[in-house]
């Protein structure tokens, strides 16, 4: 993973392998990120995407191998309740034959190249949990 800096936004580059969660938490982590916003497109050779099931509260996963296309991702970075830095992204993968699947992205590997634009928040973003619906909401 690489990235570079104009003063105020990021563009992050994965190469093929490697993981998107790993490389976020390094980047967060090197770049002090407290809160941002994230756009991406670029190949996966590996993909789990969710559906969250409101009544559950929970997450039903599923993952996708073999080369596709990432056609939209877009999510933000935000502290957690526990202080650490998470992903809430959602995102659109194509096949071969242009068929599209999509979702919470839970986690992916980069195919070919993820290219990834973050714009930086001017304030900290913090989640708190939301009891009424399972989960840590962005709290404004």
């Amino acid at each position: 993973m690489t990235y570079s800096f104009d003063g105020y936004n990021y563009v992050i580059k994965l190469v093929k392998g490697e993981r998107l969660s790993e490389a976020i938490e390094q980047f967060a982590q090197e770049a002090k990120i407290e809160g941002a916003w994230v756009e991406g497109l670029g190949g996966v050779l590996e993909v789990t995407l969710g559906y969250y099931e409101l009544d559950k509260q929970d997450y039903r996963w599923q993952t996708f191998e073999g080369l596709r296309e990432l056609v939209s991702f877009t999510g933000n970075l935000a502290s957690n309740e526990e202080g650490k830095i998470m992903l809430h992204a959602h995102g659109v993968i194509a096949d071969k034959d242009f068929q599209t699947l999509g979702g919470h992205i839970k986690d992916l590997v980069a195919g070919a190249t993820i290219e990834l634009f973050v714009h930086r928040s001017f304030r900290p973003l913090k989640r708190k949990k939301d009891s009424e619906v399972g989960l840590q909401t962005l709290d404004l």
